[in-house]
């Protein structure tokens, strides 16, 4: 006998799923059911060719019979999922293509085999040519640019780690920053994608090979986004634990002027104060720790990333999540003066610019704006397309657009990648 089984079937049929589904209503579909909605336009042929299990083994699931847990698992796999979304566990969080769910498998084997150390025939860029690529790499992740992003890393994963295991003495220490830093660009791609357990894993490996470089600035960086892959997780507590004991840990002195720690520093507290707010500590909390990233982002005077890597942190970064902040903890009235105080630039990635307009398209849901919020998630909408698909805020702020027609609501669902139910 398999795994799979079948669940109570119900009769929850006339909603699409997919991104804004809760999880309650994502389990009520039989396994069946779920592994359909999932294939989308593949074919069963190409499911299975792509998980290498028989077609059989996919026309008895869709039947409503059963698998062995390995098949399970390579379908799942093959569908750029986990599978505790097939089991009716959890529900998706995300849209993806087929080139995205090829990406992600891809990713996967590059990010595993790297850390594992798998030899490559390729012969590895030098570290300088290698950082430009990561640095390449980072600019597909703020951009959207998911497709391209994956062909990099499959590609950069494998170097990385040869450059790594060849260098001499002179560029260990270059190299492990330089494989370190993949393996961070790495987990922020999992995250986006969907793929936590992945995230975790790409993270964690970055992070032994920054301990073993004695680079505790690295480590630091990799913690915070550790810590914002637990906020996408919804494990706010554990990413507050984090957050904030990496801060006390890298905390600058006040004579210190080093940009790269102040903006990993502020990165962290950052990250404290945002999962403070939803849930991971006291309201008092989140405030306090963003009193800090104020502090720091005036310190730092503008946008900085350490190593020109990952998230720039400054006063506008700080600004944009105390806007998330005060959404996250229903101040209406802070949010409003935010929004009308804030003006972002292109010192701010697109990623962080189109994510803060989510926020101010649910502030304005919240004061009953219905066209003025539709308005602003169809700009967020044209400006960061391929990110916008990943996010769950779309969903959220579709399902509460009261006073809006429902042509423009599917007008404004199909360009975020979401599904609609006609009320």
């Amino acid at each position: 006998m398999g795994v799979a089984g079948r669940n109570a079937v119900g009769t929850v049929r006339a909603r699409p799923v997919g991104e804004g589904v809760a999880a309650m209503q994502w389990s009520e579909y039989s396994t069946a059911e779920r592994l359909k909605r999932l294939r989308g336009a593949m074919t069963q042929e190409q499911l299975a060719e792509a998980a290498n299990v028989s077609v059989g083994v996919v026309r008895k699931l869709e039947r409503g019979g059963t698998a062995s847990l390995p098949s399970l698992l390579s379908i799942a796999s093959a569908l750029g999922t986990d599978i505790a979304v097939l089991l009716g566990q959890q529900a998706p969080r995300r849209a993806m293509d087929r080139d995205e769910r090829a990406a992600l498998r891809a990713l996967s084997a590059a990010t595993h085999d790297a850390a594992i150390g798998i030899p490559t025939d390729t012969e590895p860029g030098t570290v300088e040519e290698l950082s430009g690529v990561v640095r390449r790499a980072d600019a597909a992740y703020w951009a959207g640019r998911y497709t391209e992003l994956g062909a990099l890393l499959g590609a950069l994963l494998p170097e990385a780690r040869a450059r790594y295991d060849a260098a001499e003495a002179d560029e260990r220490e270059a190299a492990a920053g330089v494989l370190a830093d993949v393996f961070q660009t790495a987990g922020m791609a999992a995250n986006v994608w969907g793929s936590r357990d992945l995230a975790y894993a790409a993270l964690t490996y970055g992070r032994q090979i920054a301990v073993q470089a004695g680079d505790d600035l690295r480590d630091a960086h990799l913690a915070a986004t550790t810590a914002w892959v637990n906020l996408r997780d919804g494990r706010t507590a554990q990413g507050f634990a984090l957050a904030a004991a990496q801060a006390d840990r890298i905390e600058p002195k006040m004579s210190e002027h080093d940009p790269d720690r102040l903006s990993v520093y502020g990165q962290l507290v950052t990250n404290a104060a945002v999962a403070a707010s939803r849930g991971g500590a006291a309201p008092d909390t989140a405030r306090e720790y963003l009193s800090q990233a104020h502090a720091v982002g005036a310190r730092l005077g503008a946008e900085h990333a350490r190593g020109r890597h990952a998230q720039p942190f400054g006063p506008l970064y700080a600004a944009t999540q105390a806007m998330s902040i005060a959404v996250a903890l229903g101040d209406t009235g802070g949010a409003l003066r935010l929004r009308d105080t804030i003006r972002l630039d292109d010192t701010v990635p697109l990623a962080t610019r189109a994510r803060y307009g989510l926020d101010v398209a649910l502030t304005h849901v919240e004061c009953r704006q219905w066209d003025q919020a539709a308005d602003t998630l169809e700009k967020v909408c044209g400006m960061a397309p391929g990110w916008v698909r990943h996010q769950m805020l779309p969903g959220v702020i579709i399902s509460r657009l009261a006073g809006v027609s429902v042509a423009r609501l599917r007008g404004l669902a199909h360009a975020a990648g979401v599904p609609l139910a006609v009320r």
